[in-house]
């Protein structure tokens, strides 16, 4: 799914900066059509920002799933050390729901009941 807007991720550790920043090492994946897996598409640390978002987030756990709803990445170059700083945001989120999973089975329509085709006698209009 990588790291985007209603992307599902799993939250593996989570460390709070100040009141209006939690940092957290979170991944997101992706489900390769061919061998039928799933592989980290992203996998990194993400600061919550503001102090809705970083106060809910403290409440997360190893192994949570969430859904990013807004983020955003930056940069910045650092002229005196020849390097850019790539920044990886969340502002709002949720807790995904059991039923809110990319992993759903292949197969998890419900199989439709289907008769023997016999009509009952008492169920004729005539």
């Amino acid at each position: 799914m990588s790291f985007r807007n209603n992307a599902y991720a799993t939250v593996w550790e989570v460390t709070p900066k100040t009141a209006t920043i939690t940092s957290a090492r979170i991944s997101t994946s992706r489900k390769d059509k061919e061998t039928d897996k799933y592989e980290t598409d992203f996998s990194g640390f993400v600061s919550f920002l503001g102090t809705a978002a970083a106060s809910k987030a403290l409440s997360l756990k190893k192994e949570d799933r969430i859904k990013l709803l807004d983020v955003a990445v930056t940069s910045k170059y650092d002229k005196e050390q020849n390097k850019t700083y790539t920044n990886f945001n969340v502002f709002d989120f949720e807790l995904a729901t059991k039923g809110d999973s990319v992993q759903t089975p292949k197969n998890s329509s419900p199989e439709k009941e289907v008769d023997s085709g016999e009509v009952e006698a008492e169920d004729l209009p005539f």
